[in-house]
């Protein structure tokens, strides 16, 4: 079974010791590579899969979700005028657009918006730099959702393509489940590796992947996607698969 995962840090406790070979992508692209059949399992954003109903399930283990500061999702101050925000968000644009009223022009170089906007919002890897390095922000995505909802902020679900073989759907679950366990009981060797790759000290990884963000779905989680489609005025026509075990 063909699988794509995003390709930021926080995909990596679910697929470093799964034995699966996953493709990395994009937030913008992982939906792509569902409805082109490039792959038949995916991670993408819950923006995207609420806008692919016909096409998509979503398997009800594991997504990529907060509940409290993220660290990876922050609207960065700058020196100049307005909103600006990094090309591949969508969730985290959609919630500060939500909870604070403000609409944002795109850009590619984060560095250099700071200069031009008075807030930058900055998503995944780049924005774990920007935190390591100290710079100021005027409010953190994952933060600011549970102070007004209450409820996980959920970035990514994990999804299938309708008619995935039930049998490998399952081989990759129990892949994944494999992955986070073996992290979850010694996660100082990919600590020590994400922050090599990121440039960052190990303690921004180690508070990143050990507190900040959350793998495994459960009702609240469920119930805090239906809250998340509701306040990002998304359809509600998400199908959850039954689970198996």
């Amino acid at each position: 079974m063909r699988v794509a995962r995003l390709k930021y840090a926080h995909s990596d406790p679910l697929f470093k010791y799964s034995g699966l070979n996953p493709v990395p992508t994009s937030n913008n692209e992982s939906i792509k590579l569902i409805l082109e059949e490039e792959v038949d399992v995916a991670f993408v954003p819950l923006t995207y899969a609420a806008h692919h109903c016909d096409v998509i399930n979503m398997v009800p283990y594991f997504a990529v979700y907060s509940k409290g500061p993220v660290l990876s999702a922050r609207l960065f101050r700058g020196s100049g005028r307005g909103y600006a925000a990094i090309e591949d968000t969508s969730v985290n644009a959609g919630a500060l657009s939500a909870l604070m009223g403000v609409s944002f022009e795109r850009v590619s170089d984060p560095y250099d918006a700071l200069r031009r906007y008075e807030g930058v919002l900055v998503i995944g890897d780049e924005a774990l730099r920007m935190t390591a390095l100290g710079l100021p922000y005027i409010v953190d995505v994952g933060e600011l959702w549970e102070e007004r909802i209450g409820k996980p902020l959920v970035y990514a679900v994990m999804v299938a393509r309708i008619g995935a073989d039930n049998g490998e759907l399952m081989r990759v679950i129990n892949g994944i489940r494999r992955s986070l366990n073996s992290f979850m009981v010694n996660p100082e060797p990919l600590i020590r590796e994400v922050a090599g790759r990121l440039n960052v000290p190990e303690w921004v990884v180690r508070d990143y992947l050990m507190k900040s963000i959350r793998y495994e779905v459960n009702d609240e989680v469920i119930d805090g996607i239906n809250t998340e489609l509701e306040i990002l005025k998304l359809p509600k026509c998400i199908r959850v698969l039954p689970r198996q075990c």
